[in-house]
């Protein structure tokens, strides 16, 4: 059984908003890719209840869309997880194609949601659920990302203005927290609205070096520059996680699994 890392990350809520009544946690899941950690993911369910976290946040590509999609673990996990928090999903590259052609499929991709939905998980489709944790008014949204956007080889734009056309306006006087599973669109998250951004699909960039971080995306391009980590631009925020399964490129170099707790002051 493979070994992952719990990874923290310190989220100062905007000054402009009335602060939190307590600090308090939430977990970010991402590109688990249907792996378990123990039985039924005894483990992996064990770590995320050892920081007792509000939410947990997941930021898509959780099931293996191979030619029989892989979704088991990952059922388990979202019907044991909603038994105790409130889970918000946006879907990854892996779900996007499972339910987008359906006819390969043989109708997966729906099955999977209607289950995950059934357990109480809050799947975001291009819309938004509003949340007060710690009496912090919180506004989640899911953005599902074209599927250009996940092309090999090539890096297609994305606006601000796309994302709007998709979403509408970000809530003005709360605190606006974006699911979209591919980071490399930081620049146009931020400038849309969100205060923070929770990614994953890059995998860390799969081999690390020093001093240059992750080599390769899945989109086959070398050092990508949102790979994994916190970043931040323009008073915005974005934590990429380096996913916490593997797939395509099954190799980690300096670079562990990781499970990512957001601690929010």
């Amino acid at each position: 059984m493979a070994e992952f890392k719990v990874t923290r990350y310190r989220i100062k809520l905007s000054d402009d908003l009335r602060g939190v009544q307590q600090p308090f946690s939430a977990i970010l899941l991402s590109d688990l890719h249907n792996a378990s950690y123990g039985d039924g993911n005894s483990v992996l369910l064990q770590a995320i209840r050892n920081e007792k976290p509000e939410a947990v946040f997941v930021a898509g590509d959780m099931l293996v869309s191979t030619e029989k999609p892989q979704m088991d673990a990952a059922l388990s996990l979202m019907d044991e997880l909603t038994k105790q928090y409130p889970v918000y999903y946006v879907e990854g590259n892996h779900e996007y194609k499972v339910r987008q052609y359906a006819e390969t499929y043989g109708g997966d991709g729906d099955r999977f949601f209607e289950a995950i939905c059934s357990f109480g998980v809050h799947l975001l489709k291009n819309s938004c659920e509003r949340a007060d944790i710690q009496k912090m008014p919180f506004t989640i949204w899911g953005y599902e990302l074209p599927w250009q956007c996940y092309r090999r080889f090539r890096r297609n734009e994305l606006t601000a203005a796309q994302i709007t056309e998709a979403l509408g306006e970000p809530d003005e006087g709360r605190y606006n927290i974006l699911l979209a599973h591919n980071p490399m669109y930081f620049e146009a998250y931020a400038a849309w609205g969100a205060d923070l951004t929770l990614a994953g699909h890059l995998h860390g960039g799969v081999v690390r070096l020093p001093h240059f971080g992750g080599v390769i995306s899945p989109q086959l391009q070398l050092f990508p520059k949102y790979d994994r980590g916190i970043f931040k631009r323009r008073g915005k925020q974005m934590v990429v996680s380096a996913g916490i399964g593997s797939h395509s490129i099954p190799i980690r170099i300096n670079n562990p699994l990781e499970l990512v707790v957001l601690d929010f002051t």
